[in-house]
Order: C-alpha cells, then sequence, then structure tokens
C-alpha cells in the first residue's frame, strides 16, 4: 500500500516486504503495481469526500508482489501464516484478511497450499475473503484459494444503471463455480474508483482509466472481494464476538439475488449495503468440509521455525505506535529464510522447491 492520501499517517501499517523488491530500500513495502492500494482505499480509505466502506478500520499491509504484479504461492502462503502468527500483536487486532488474488488451475482445495493456508486463518479467528478470479469465461471453476469452501468467495456484479447491462448484472469475466463451489457473494466490481498510485504500472499502463488526478477505475472480482471486506469489517466492528462462520453466515442470508443469474455466478446473491447495521444471527454451526491438508496431502502446518532467527528484509515498521501500542523496537528481529523450512518445503534464496 501507498502513503496516499486516505491511507497515509497511522492509517497503514507495513509488515514483512516478501515480495522480490523487498532487499531494494527504494521500494520496499511500497506498491509500485498500484493494486494493493486500490483495493485498500476501497476497503478502509480515509479521505474526506472520499472514504472507503470502513473508513474507520486500519490496514496493515503484507507486500507479496512487485512492479509486474506477479507473486508465487510460497510467498503467499508465507504472508498468510505471518498475518496469523501476529493478528494480536501490540494490539493489531487483525479480524479480516482481503486476499485480492487468485491462482488459476487449480480444481480443489484438498491439497492446495493456498487453501490450507487460508483454513489455518480461518481457524485463527480471521475472516478471510478472496476473488473469486477473473477468468469466467475460460475456467469452470473458482481460482485459489476462493475454491477452499470454508472462506468467502466474491464474484462481480456490474452496479452501472445502464439498461443493458443491467439485463447481464454479472460480467462474463467474473469467477464461475461448478455448481459444487460457487461464488458465495457476488460485489460491485466494474469501473470501482479508488486511490490512484502515480507512476504505478497500472497506472501508467491504463492512463485513460484514472479519475481526476488522484483516483483510478479498475474492473474485477478484486475489487468485489475489497468491498466485501470493507463490510466485513464494519460488522466486526459492530459485532466483535461474530466467528469467522458467522460473519460468512450472515453476508450469505442478506444477500439478494438476481433471477436471471444462475447459482453457478452469483452464489446467495449480492451482498447487502447495510448487512453490518442489522442485528446479526449467532449461534450457526460451524462449517464442516474436508480440510485441505491432511493424510496424503503432502501439506504440514508450519511449527517453530516460523518467524523467528533471522532478519526481515528493510525489517522497519512505518509508523511507531498502533492502536495505543508501540511496536517493541520498532524492528523485526530475524528471518531470512535461506534453509528454512516452511509447510513441507524448503526456502533456498528466491526459489521453492515446489514450484510456483
Amino acid at each position: 500500500v501507498a502513503p496516499v492520501a486516505g491511507l497515509d499517517g497511522d492509517k497503514v501499517l507495513h509488515g514483512p516486504d516478501l515480495s522480490f523488491e523487498g532487499e531494494n530500500p527504494e521500494v520496499a513495502y511500497l506498491d509500485t503495481y498500484g493494486h494493493g492500494t486500490h483495493m485498500a482505499g476501497i476497503i478502509a480509505g480515509d479521505r474526506p469526500g472520499h472514504e472507503g466502506i470502513a473508513p474507520g478500520a486500519r490496514i496493515v499491509s503484507v507486500k507479496v508482489a512487485g512492479h509486474d504484479g506477479v507473486t508465487t504461492v510460497p510467498q503467499v502462503v508465507a504472508a498468510i501464516d505471518w498475518v496469523v502468527e501476529h493478528r494480536a500483536t501490540d494490539g493489531l487486532n487483525i479480524r479480516v484478511l482481503n486476499l485480492s488474488l487468485g491462482q488459476q488451475g487449480v480444481d480443489s482445495h484438498i491439497g492446495d497450499p493456498l487453501s490450507a493456508a487460508v483454513e489455518r486463518a480461518w481457524d485463527a479467528g480471521i475472516f478471510v475473503v478472496v476473488a473469486a478470479g477473473n477468468d469466467g469465461e475460460t475456467q469452470a471453476h473458482l481460482d485459489s484459494p476462493a475454491i477452499d469452501p470454508y472462506v468467502m468467495a466474491v464474484g462481480a456484479v456490474d452496479s452501472d444503471t445502464d439498461e443493458d447491462r443491467n439485463e447481464r448484472p454479472v460480467p462474463a469475466w467474473s469467477g464461475k463455480g461448478d455448481g459444487t463451489r460457487n461464488p458465495d457473494v457476488i460485489a460491485p466490481g466494474r469501473s470501482i474508483a479508488s486511490y490512484r498510485v502515480p507512476g504505478s504500472t497500472i497506472d501508467n499502463a491504463a492512463p485513460s482509466a484514472r479519475y481526476g488526478d488522484d483516483f483510478f477505475r479498475g474492473s474485477g472480482t478484486s475489487q468485489a472481494a475489497a468491498a466485501t471486506s470493507g463490510l466485513a469489517a464494519l460488522m466486526l466492528s459492530n459485532y466483535p464476538n461474530l466467528t469467522p462462520d458467522e460473519v460468512k453466515h450472515n453476508i450469505e442470508i442478506r444477500a439478494y439475488s438476481h433471477e436471471e443469474v444462475s447459482a453457478k455466478r452469483q452464489g446467495d446473491g449480492q451482498v447487502d449495503g447495510y448487512v453490518a447495521e442489522k442485528s446479526p444471527k449467532t449461534g450457526i454451526q460451524a462449517q464442516s468440509f474436508t480440510p485441505a491438508a491432511g493424510a496424503g496431502t503432502g501439506i504440514v502446518a508450519p511449527t517453530g521455525a516460523t518467524w523467528s532467527g533471522g532478519t526481515w528484509s528493510g525489517g522497519t515498521w512505518s509508523g511507531a505506535t498502533w492502536s495505543g501500542a508501540t511496536w517493541s523496537g520498532g524492528t523485526w528481529s530475524g528471518a531470512t529464510w535461506s534453509g528454512a523450512t516452511w509447510s513441507g518445503a524448503t526456502w533456498s534464496g528466491a526459489t521453492w522447491s515446489g514450484g510456483t
């Protein structure tokens, strides 16, 4: 996340930079691609007159991709597990994890490392929101980790009031399910205005998408996921005792369906923008699906050698205080990956023995 107006000061705290730019001090921790800042603005931007869904929330940014927007599965898994490990560090209170990203070509959550990682976050009490994917015209199932049935997978709906578009409110590119695992809900995802990062990759690539001097319009299930994450943050602010399963259930039962759209494309329907203001249903039965990790999958949950011993690339938190608590020394102690074991495979510099 870049420190643009509305996402500056103590609004954003930076976790580790796990991208390949992490060792370059000129760009470490910064959003050189322009995507993360756009999502953060939708979720919690706090610029007067241009607020996000939950402007009172704060953002913890964990960078996994550089200027090309490309990352690898182990980088994302490491980021998710960092969030789980530090969800309550020094008053962070991380309750919602937004993943506006996805991996194509994974047709089952069982044995999928990304799915196993989001399940660890879910089990730790973090509500995980994932973009369904933008390949609905070419792939007949959701991207990973949206394919995992525990998390909230979000497709896109066209919020434009144009009559012709409303005949097909779900864009053809929005990720569709296979009838067993569908998007849970859909949310506005076409031409969504949020904060621009001047000089970033997407800003340079699509100047026509600029909106005024400081804003940018973007389309995708990424934007839809961000909007849903903002709603979840509002809900948890009003009702902090809700579990991830309860948050998901309440968003689903309040959603409204489009009659002409199949469940493969919309799930339970379009999110209710006022869901966070409505008294939630609690005490629901917990979800129960076959876990992603288990016997024969080869996935091992991280232990001992996770976040201690070594140094983070760059290593300094931007901003000294958070929720009234002071960061210990302002830096992370430890954490080079050379030789460390992670989820059953071994890090070796910038490579991963299990592939990308």
